[in-house]
């Protein structure tokens, strides 16, 4: 069949017209969206899910890869989000290269500002987004689950939990467990069942730790190697941080998993 010469012109036209004027594309990397939620001016994406309560929302910071982003992250999950709901998601703005863990130095000064980065936008967006600030979780894979891990220790009184996923859980604030346990802090330790030696080696130490402390927490093992957990996975143990809050002083002991 042949192709009508001025109707692909004006084709080409009104697309060309259609691009101008209506809204920009999608932000995507490699085909692949990335512009969730509502953007801040800060550069922060938030994600509210429709049918949340009004107020005294629960919220989880997602946090990067080495070389990613949050909303890389968060990507994985947002079909299930949106379905379950649940939760507001917090996407900041950033990425961390492998140059940023490549000594303890060097990782203590990239711990300082991820920290300072989540609290600054958490205390700048909360209110907005009606976030009760006792119900506020991390969540991370790979360097991700590293300042997961090590943000819920340089922050104790910030968090709830958090979900660590694919980390060494090498960082230690010894000062900060007893707040944890104290407060009722939950972690999810989440590792492929795969995992190099030591990553699995770090996270059995973490666990090991936990246990000491009396810090509440969940530890599953997924197919694969060093892999990010399924989303059902996941928000269980989303589920399992912004859980019921337990009474302060009377830490959860238990480990689940």
């Amino acid at each position: 069949m042949g192709i009508n010469r001025r109707h692909l012109v004006a084709g080409g036209l009104a697309l060309l017209a259609g691009a101008c004027a209506g809204t920009p594309p999608p932000v995507t990397a490699g085909g692949r969206r990335l512009d969730f939620g509502e953007e801040m001016d800060d550069g922060t994406r938030v994600v509210v899910p429709a049918g949340l309560e009004p107020e005294g929302r629960a919220a989880v910071v997602f946090l990067p890869a080495t070389d990613g982003t949050a909303p890389q992250l968060y990507r994985y999950y947002a079909e299930m989000h949106a379905a379950r709901g649940g939760f507001v998601a917090f996407l900041p703005p950033g990425s961390s290269s492998a140059a940023d863990y490549g000594s303890g130095e060097r990782f203590a000064a990239t711990v300082a500002l991820w920290d300072e980065r989540v609290r600054e936008l958490m205390g700048r967006h909360r209110r907005r987004f009606a976030v009760d600030p006792a119900r506020v979780g991390l969540a991370g894979f790979s360097l991700g689950g590293d300042l997961s891990w090590a943000l819920a220790q340089t922050s104790p009184e910030a968090y709830c939990g958090a979900v660590v996923m694919g980390s060494r859980c090498g960082y230690r604030a010894p000062h900060a467990l007893s707040l944890l346990a104290f407060r009722g802090f939950r972690f999810a330790l989440i590792r492929g069942a795969d995992e190099s030696g030591a990553r699995a080696g770090g996270m059995a130490a973490a666990r090991r730790l936990l246990a000491d402390e009396g810090i509440a927490h969940f530890y599953d093992e997924v197919p694969g190697a060093h892999v990010r957990a399924p989303p059902p996975a996941f928000m269980q143990a989303v589920d399992f941080i912004l859980g019921p809050a337990p009474v302060a002083g009377r830490p959860m002991a238990r480990t689940l998993g």
